[in-house]
């Protein structure tokens, strides 16, 4: 007799540890921002919760300041780059469609050079027509905190200014799925 409650017992700690695995893993799942999906399809790796990360300034072409933080209630596009790196040459076209896409939205590319002097970046952006805002990081103080694992590194960062995914290395984001997903994003 005593053999089978221990049997009993033992059987209903599996069933219910079994349910409680089970409830565990569908509330991680529910808890997931709802746009993990589909960025992780695209190939981004979703932060989750999301992050915010220091504020930095960096100078626009024209020699202005522009800080991180002044983009709050729009999505960004945070893109780090340089002129030599040939990944970062091979996407800079579907950036480049991409902001001319997102026009109106409540949307924007930041993209940062690291490390090349103004000349370098200008000439590279007027021989390719380059249209969106890029700013210069000349002493490459940014790759530490922000491009660590190599260039380019993009971030996408949510209205309130958090980091909700990053990819490392070339990406085609004219993609349509990619950019209707980004609409949204900007619309929500």
């Amino acid at each position: 007799m005593r053999t089978r409650i221990s049997v009993s017992k033992a059987s209903l700690f599996l069933t219910l540890a079994l349910a409680f695995l089970a409830a565990s893993n569908a509330s991680a799942a529910a808890s997931k921002p709802w746009y993990a999906a589909r960025l992780e399809s695209f190939g981004f790796y979703v932060f989750n919760p999301p992050f915010a990360s220091q504020d930095f300034q960096v100078t626009s072409l024209s020699g202005g300041q522009k800080a991180r933080s002044s983009l709050k209630g729009k999505v960004v596009l945070l893109n780090f780059w340089a002129t030599w790196c040939p990944p970062c040459k091979e996407e800079i076209p579907s950036i480049e469609s991409l902001s001319k896409t997102m026009k109106g939205q409540a949307f924007e590319v930041f993209a940062v050079n690291l490390g090349d002097d103004a000349a370098t970046v200008k000439s590279f952006v007027t021989e390719r027509k380059l249209s969106f805002p890029i700013y210069l990081d000349t002493k490459n103080k940014l790759a530490s905190s922000f491009a660590s694992q190599g260039i380019p590194t993009t971030y996408l960062l949510g209205k309130d200014g958090t980091f909700i995914a990053g990819v490392v290395g070339s990406y085609d984001y004219s993609k349509p799925e990619f950019v209707a997903f980004l609409k949204e994003l900007a619309q929500r």
